[in-house]
């Protein structure tokens, strides 16, 4: 899969498309670099890399036995000798 990337700074009105693209069915993505990420901007970490209350928060999400069905019986197989 060929692909074309490039980061333009002060986009124009009219985007120029590379030669070997034209004429072909393709997906053209436009993301703005100059906005905040929707979360708000950088989050604050730890000294390990972790977000601050990471484990305080999900500490307990999943249960520490999880309920297990009934296992059925083993097969009955001959003695090796």
């Amino acid at each position: 899969m060929n692909f074309y990337r490039e980061t333009i700074k002060n986009a124009p009105s009219v985007i120029s498309i590379p030669k070997e693209m034209r004429n072909r069915d393709v997906e053209i993505i436009i993301l703005p670099l100059d906005e905040e990420p929707e979360n708000g901007g950088a989050v604050e970490v730890d000294a390990n890399g972790y977000p601050i209350g990471f484990f305080e928060e999900t500490a307990g999400s999943l249960p520490d036995f999880p309920e297990r069905e009934p296992q059925p019986p083993f097969d009955v197989r001959e003695e090796i000798e």
